[in-house]
């Protein structure tokens, strides 16, 4: 099998994630972000991650492709539903992590931006999306407390759950993966152990070298 991913992309993490908690082996394959070829070929649009079967077949949406790998064999580590809790906190800091986020993103050496042309494809994008991404690395501080509450309210429900991995944690790990690029963010000593303890059993890098 095939993963397509980009390395910054927290959807690409959730289906990388699967593979390392079970244990398979999984050929990655990080394509640039001027890349628009290749994932229109496999699935008609520039998105991933894609995940190419053994019978050559095509699988994008990262969930899918985490069910499908959970499917094949024991232990189950996507087993449950997202927690309403969960699903809410995620909806809301979405737009403050993209905001912190990408500016950084667009900073770092990732493979999707190798190339100048890649880099500049990623720039555009993000600021098309995003803004002007200087001036949005400007408001680091407002947005550090605009994000602070959620992350307070994470640290409460991390503490009641223990360790046991379900499909709550395809969604929040990603985004805590995201955040450990932000040089300026502290994490609570129970968000960082969660994020040591996902991050070692997925087999998935943290991004807390790379800050800034």
């Amino acid at each position: 099998m095939k993963l397509y991913v980009y390395d910054h992309c927290p959807f690409c993490v959730r289906a990388r994630m699967i593979f390392g908690l079970k244990k398979l082996a999984v050929e990655q394959v990080f394509l640039l972000d001027d890349d628009k070829e290749t994932p229109i070929s496999m699935i008609g649009k520039k998105m991933l991650p894609i995940l190419q079967k053994e019978d050559g077949s095509y699988l994008p949406e990262s969930l899918d492709i985490v069910h499908y790998i959970d499917s094949l064999n024991e232990p189950k580590y996507a087993n449950g539903t997202i927690f309403p809790e969960i699903e809410t906190w995620s909806k809301a800091v979405s737009s403050v992590v993209y905001k912190l986020v990408t500016p950084r993103f667009t900073e770092t050496d990732f493979p999707e931006i190798s190339t100048t042309k890649a880099r500049e494809a990623y720039i555009e994008r993000s600021t098309k999306s995003h803004g002007d991404l200087g001036e949005l690395k400007k408001e680091t501080h407002t947005l550090l407390i605009e994000l602070e509450p959620q992350m307070s309210l994470l640290d409460a429900w991390l503490e009641t759950r223990g360790e046991v991995i379900d499909i709550n944690d395809f969604i929040i790990f990603p985004i805590l993966r995201s955040l450990s690029i932000v040089d300026e963010l502290s994490f609570s000593t129970n968000i960082s152990h969660y994020m040591t303890r996902i991050a070692e059993a997925a087999k998935i890098n943290l991004l807390f070298d790379q800050a800034k």
